[in-house]
């Protein structure tokens, strides 16, 4: 390791430098800052929370009799950019001290000093001494594609983490121009677990001349991480020459393998997929029901949508929910009234997801077939209505919705709030006011509802619970109020801020400041003197 206690130069500590404690001017938001001339006497003392080596400091330590000492500041001149001491690090790495050498082929990575790139690749030769993983890093920076040769010869390296590192520095530096050597490399290797790595390679790369390879790879390989690796890589490049064997996969004994085979085929989007995944809806097994489900919302193809609804109306029961969801999901309004049709049929197995479906059409002809669900006592379908009535929006719903927030049957309350949060009418405020104020633990949900509603009375609510000394309802209402960014909040989150008692989160009133203002003050007292210099005229 590199870094040890004894001064810690981040690239955080960088970026903070770039923010002035006052900032003159600036207009972050609708209240106009500016400079109200000097500081007042009552201002606090800027302390740093955080300490920010000066640049005669770094300098200094480039000088120190410790090793480490003189890596860090190096490290941390080359996140500045200081580029005059290129050089030095040149120097360093061309030097025997062990401890020296890799931060300063990392530094040069930083500065992206690519005529070092020559001599650091050279590192790579295992006797080298010096970490490949601080190498790849410093090849990654670069961001030369003339290093993908070189890097390439590591994906036959035996350790799997080596060759891992070395995919993604490939892609960091898009090496597509070593697409040939490395598919070279990927046809002449023997071991299956290095072709899983050449396959995530090409894959990452999209490198379209490795379809065959990787068609033939997927034929052959056994159920495990090179055949799900494949799959992806497969996706990656387009392979419609994949399709039916891809299909063939969402049906297979293998999990990570149907999971990935409908991601690939969902990239590659040739529409004759959506033909041979169309049966699948009528699988016995729910989750490759629902795979194929993922895929037909993928593959869109307006013109195929019908033989969906066909399927919804004349398919086996198992298929209806499927179906219902696909056509919701794609919007194929004409479906909504045979979903309807679908979704009051009682033994119509999975009619949760069916109400769903009605919501993703965001028909208000649905809300009174939802409203009828959603009285239903026995079954899991009330929870997909009630979220349906949600994603209609409409404030004719809010009745229904209201009346199920205050259900004894905490996931529909729960929900509920949910979908109060989506209609966002003013009108729901009391109500998941109280509803938190008598169950803090739906907070999340419920402030979150109440944070979607626009006006004063809705951020006056957050503020209030801001300001409880229940710790999970004041970080909850904080984390909020960085949300809502409304810089109306900013006097009471100055409040919180100078409040030093257990129940107050520092760091998170000052991420929703942040949030709110733009600006990246760290320390307590950055943020009391810039308030008192901006907003105590304007909050007494």
């Amino acid at each position: 390791m590199i870094f040890m206690k004894f001064k810690v130069y981040s690239v955080s500590m960088i970026f903070n430098l770039l923010i002035p404690t006052i900032i003159c001017g600036a207009v972050v938001f609708s209240l106009t800052l500016g400079c109200f001339g000097p500081p007042r006497p009552d201002l606090l003392p800027e302390i740093q929370e955080e300490e920010i080596p000066s640049l005669e400091q770094l300098v200094s330590d480039l000088k120190s009799q410790n090793p480490r000492m003189r890596s860090q500041a190096i490290l941390e001149l080359a996140s500045r950019n200081e580029r005059k001491f290129i050089p030095l690090a040149r120097e360093w790495m061309r030097s025997s001290e062990d401890i020296t050498r890799g931060p300063a082929i990392l530094a040069l990575g930083i500065w992206k000093d690519k005529s070092s790139l020559s001599e650091i690749l050279n590192f790579l030769d295992p006797k080298s001494g010096v970490d490949l993983g601080t190498i790849l890093e410093s090849i990654a920076r670069m961001e030369d594609p003339q290093a993908g040769n070189r890097v390439a010869s590591l994906l036959n390296h035996e350790d799997a983490s080596i060759r891992l590192l070395a995919v993604d520095t490939l892609v960091r530096i898009n090496a597509r121009q070593s697409g040939k050597i490395i598919l070279a490399s990927a046809k002449s290797n023997k071991d299956s677990d290095k072709a899983k790595t050449f396959a995530m390679a090409l894959g990452k790369l999209n490198i379209p001349e490795s379809e065959e390879y990787l068609v033939d790879l997927a034929s052959h390989s056994e159920p495990g991480p090179t055949l799900a690796a494949t799959y992806l890589a497969l996706g990656k490049v387009q392979s419609k020459k994949s399709v039916p064997l891809l299909v063939k996969a969402l049906q297979a004994d293998f999990d990570k393998g149907r999971e990935n085979s409908s991601i690939a085929l969902i990239e590659i989007k040739d529409p004759k997929t959506l033909s041979l995944v169309l049966p699948i809806l009528e699988d016995r097994d729910r989750e490759i029901r629902y795979r194929a489900a993922d895929v037909l919302i993928g593959v869109t193809d307006p013109s195929f949508s019908p033989r969906i609804l066909e399927v919804l109306i004349k398919g086996k029961v198992l298929a209806k929910a499927p179906a219902s969801h696909v056509l919701g999901r794609i919007k194929f309004y004409k479906a909504r009234e045979e979903i309807e049709k679908t979704l009051l049929d009682p033994n119509i197995p999975d009619r949760e997801i069916i109400a769903q479906s009605l919501g993703y059409l965001g028909d208000k002809k649905s809300i009174p077939v939802l409203a009828k669900v959603l009285k239903e006592d026995q079954t899991e379908a009330k929870y997909g209505a009630v979220w349906a009535l949600g994603a209609i929006g409409s404030e004719e719903v809010l009745p229904y919705v209201e009346e199920a927030c205050t259900s004894k049957d905490q996931k529909l309350a729960k929900i509920a709030s949910e979908s109060l949060g989506m209609i966002a009418s003013p009108k729901s405020l009391s109500l998941l006011d109280k509803k938190t104020e008598d169950f803090p633990d739906l907070a999340p949900i419920t402030l979150s509802a109440i944070t979607s509603i626009q006006g004063e009375e809705s951020r006056k609510i957050l503020e209030k619970y801001a300001e409880s000394e229940n710790i999970n309802l004041h970080q909850v209402a904080v984390s909020q109020l960085g949300a809502k960014k409304d810089p109306a909040s900013v006097p009471t989150l100055i409040k919180l801020l100078q409040e030093n008692t257990p129940s107050r989160n520092r760091k998170l009133i000052i991420s929703a400041l942040k949030s709110i203002t733009g600006l990246k003050f760290t320390s307590k007292n950055e943020w009391v003197n810039w308030y008192i210099l901006n907003f105590s005229k304007k909050h007494p």
